[in-house]
């Protein structure tokens, strides 16, 4: 059987396709590329981007190494990604000698490099179909999506030790376990400019996108009944949910402060200084924000599902159950009475943890070995 060409791994061509722009929009998918891609094209290896407008605000041309190319796509919440990863993907079958996928809705095209006798790469992020914002229509593509990785793809990619296992289970498709990475944290200055209305320390900080799987309400409940010292501050916006996230803001009782979505130096800022982190979620791939806090050194409240007690690990902090605000307003009080050296040594736990596991270097070093693997293996049989 023909053996697909092998280039040098210092000219391999890669096109990355099923996020929505690696910068300026919000998300885990993106947060994880916008890391990944040009740590990859500093390691030589030559990165395409395919982007959708409306969130690239660089527009098509080379950022950090990698080039990005809009393409159109039909910016509703059911076909946007459906729309924008056909129209991309045959493209980068054409120009590229892998097609990295990423996430279950564009992996439902995983199928199409072969045509082209492409290897194809896809990264399942978690088990899409489970988020609230979904349909019944929405979920059954993404669940076949998910399937079409499974039976199409050269090799599958899990952010989770769990998800591998899932897929080994359901799948024929080889899976490798690569978990997302995290930069070592940047602590900037507070300004009281920026938050006029908070101090350093004297905050709770949620921080992700705005869905109801994220449980905020939860957080809202909490506050409520157990009326915290300190504010919970809600960082972040919503992903299709404007309903959802009006009623956040026409619920939250007092002691809650949303900043909207903050990047760059302004959630640096807030990582930096916050007293202690919240993430209340139900459904998580394996989750970034959680990541970014433990590299902030920041004291963590968490649920207790799988993804987040596997980036945990036996670090010291609050495991919680879903959805229970009296747990979660017993613990902001416990957080708020505890000494600044035990927060500071819990915090000190995680930064260890995270730098000891989730480095980029390591997450770069394992995904070049899965390109290297799926260009070694025979080209996928001709379409007829």
């Amino acid at each position: 059987m023909r053996r697909v060409r092998r280039p040098s791994l210092s000219r391999l061509r890669v096109a990355m396709l099923g996020l929505r722009a690696p910068w300026g929009a919000e998300g885990g998918v993106e947060l994880a590329v916008g890391e990944l891609a040009p740590r990859l094209a500093a390691s030589g290896v030559d990165v395409t981007v395919y982007c959708r407008g409306r969130y690239n605000p660089y527009g098509s041309g080379t950022r950090s190494g990698v080039r990005l190319i809009d393409t159109p796509t039909v910016y509703r919440r059911s076909l946007e990604a459906l729309v924008h990863t056909a129209l991309a993907a045959p493209r980068a079958a054409v120009t590229a000698d892998v097609v990295h996928l990423h996430a279950c809705g564009p992996a439902l095209f995983s199928g199409l490099p072969a045509l082209l006798r492409r290897p194809v790469v896809v990264t399942l992020h978690g088990k899409d179909w489970e988020r609230d914002k979904w349909g019944p229509a929405a979920r059954l593509f993404l669940r076949s999506g998910a399937w079409m990785a499974g039976h199409a793809s050269t090799e599958i990619i899990t952010v989770s030790r769990g998800l591998k296992l899932w897929c080994e289970e359901n799948y024929p498709a080889p899976v490798t376990h690569i978990p997302n990475g995290v930069a070592p944290h940047v602590a900037v200055p507070w300004e009281p400019s920026v938050f006029p209305s908070l101090t350093p320390g004297g905050y709770h900080l949620f921080l992700g996108r705005l869905v109801p799987e994220k449980e905020i309400g939860t957080l809202l409940r909490a506050v409520a009944r157990a009326t915290p010292s300190l504010p919970v501050v809600i960082t972040g916006g919503g992903s299709y949910t404007d309903d959802y996230v009006e009623r956040l803001h026409r619920d939250a009782p007092a002691g809650v402060i949303f900043t909207g979505t903050r990047f760059g130096h302004d959630k640096a800022m807030l990582l930096t200084h916050a007293r202690s982190f919240l993430f209340p979620s139900r459904v998580e791939g394996l989750p970034i924000a959680l990541l970014e806090a433990m590299a902030a050194g920041l004291p963590t409240l968490t649920s207790d599902i799988p993804p987040n007690l596997e980036v945990l690990g036996s670090v010291g902090g609050w495991r919680l159950p879903v959805g229970d605000a009296h747990a979660w307003g017993a613990a902001l009080h416990a957080v708020e009475a505890s000494t600044p050296e035990l927060l500071a040594a819990i915090g000190a736990e995680g930064r260890a943890r995270v730098e000891t596991n989730f480095g980029w270097d390591t997450v770069v070093t394992a995904t070049r070995g899965v390109y290297e693997r799926v260009l070694s293996r025979p080209a996928p049989p001709r379409a007829q």
